[in-house]
């Protein structure tokens, strides 16, 4: 191969020499395959993200190696929630989620398809991109200048990692033994936290009876924890796209009212009503009084300056209602409402099968599932 730049000369030279430019080309590819031996191992494998279904660990395991300048790592993502692998600083007056894809070619499938999007080359100035990716997706980068390099997953801020490049010659780079041995402290660490994240929610969960003898019930639509750095280095946190609590006994007249931390609707779909065609970008519909058939959206909350956090119904009805978060119920984020009635005997919606929706073009707004503490860290 002919270096970027270099000037071929002119043919109509001799015979002889156009023959020595040969032995010279074929000495100076020689030449850089001895000398790019070093790099030729397999990329290094780092995971983004970790969880099943409504957990969600959003880390890069591990977020932070070290490898050769001329060396390659391959981002896996790890979880049921989508991430990307995003270097610098995209476009200024475009939302960090509707980033486009570059550096790689787009998928042409649709999420949450498995993808490999292949490699791209990163010399540590500019922007590159993967978009959202969704389980087991992959895309390689080669790093071609020494130096520190930051990146971070466009849907997540808090979730932060960190390429060291090595001079030529350096030792110190990271094994692959040694990344999933730190990639595995960070799951453990965020993992082990379930539980008491989801419990300290609950505990949270508390009732104002009103003047009229009815009941207003503070409840939430997600739990997290707050961004810090992980064991396997880089950043990250734990995060639960759950209603807490998933089922909820009231009384007839009471009122519910869900807070978020993320980026999360609270949808009762009408009578009938396949909540996967409801689009999780469209407005808030209904009143705050809850008809029990129609229905009835918060829109997206925490959508951005200015977006509600919390949404609020009044149920004047007996009856058990089930309600999904839309923008993740491909995960499984849904709940029920039991007004008047047991809860034993409320069903819950099913899990749609099909993929997450995706933005409406009308509607021209973006989700951010940033726990609004993760967003400054």
């Amino acid at each position: 191969m002919i270096p970027s730049g270099m000037a071929l000369p002119h043919p109509s030279g001799a015979r002889m020499a156009l023959a020595s430019l040969g032995a010279t080309s074929l000495g100076l590819v020689a030449a850089i395959a001895l000398s790019s031996g070093a790099h030729a191992q397999e990329p290094l494998q780092i995971q983004a993200g970790v969880g099943d279904g409504q957990i969600a660990g959003q880390a890069y395991l591990p977020g932070t190696v070290s490898i050769p300048a001329g060396s390659s790592v391959t981002f896996r993502v790890g979880s049921d929630e989508p991430h990307s692998i995003t270097f610098g600083i995209g476009p200024a007056d475009v939302p960090p989620d509707q980033w486009p894809v570059v550096g790689w070619t787009a998928p042409a499938a649709p999420p949450p398809a498995q993808v490999d999007l292949g490699d791209a080359v990163y010399d540590g100035t500019g922007f590159i991109n993967t978009g959202l990716i969704y389980r087991d997706s992959t895309a390689t980068v080669t790093f071609t200048t020494p130096g520190t390099y930051v990146f971070t997953c466009v849907i997540h801020p808090g979730m932060t990692g960190e390429i060291d490049v090595l001079d030529d010659g350096a030792t110190g780079a990271t094994t692959q033994a040694e990344a999933d041995a730190a990639g595995a402290q960070t799951a453990d660490a965020l993992l082990s936290q379930v539980d008491a994240t989801r419990a300290a929610r609950l505990a949270s969960v508390e009732t104002i009876t009103n003047a009229d003898g009815t009941t207003t019930w503070n409840i939430f639509a997600d739990a997290s924890t707050v961004a810090t750095d992980m064991p396997g280095g880089g950043t990250g946190y734990l995060e639960l796209y759950e209603m807490l609590p998933p089922g909820l006994e009231i009384g007839v007249g009471d009122t519910v009212h869900w807070s978020a931390i993320g980026a999360h609707t609270v949808t009762f779909p009408a009578a009938g009503q396949d909540p996967a065609t409801i689009d999780p970008f469209g407005p808030a519909v209904g009143s705050d009084v809850y008809d029990g058939t129609s229905l009835y959206d918060s829109g997206l909350l925490n959508a951005g300056p200015g977006a509600p956090t919390s949404y609020t119904l009044t149920f004047p009805d007996a009856g058990t209602f089930a309600y999904v978060c839309t923008l993740h119920q491909f995960l499984g984020q849904r709940g029920v409402i039991a007004v008047g009635e047991p809860l034993q005997s409320a069903g819950t919606p099913a899990r749609p099968s099909g993929p997450p929706a995706a933005p409406s073009p009308a509607s021209g707004q973006s989700p951010s599932e940033v726990p609004a503490s993760s967003a400054s860290s």
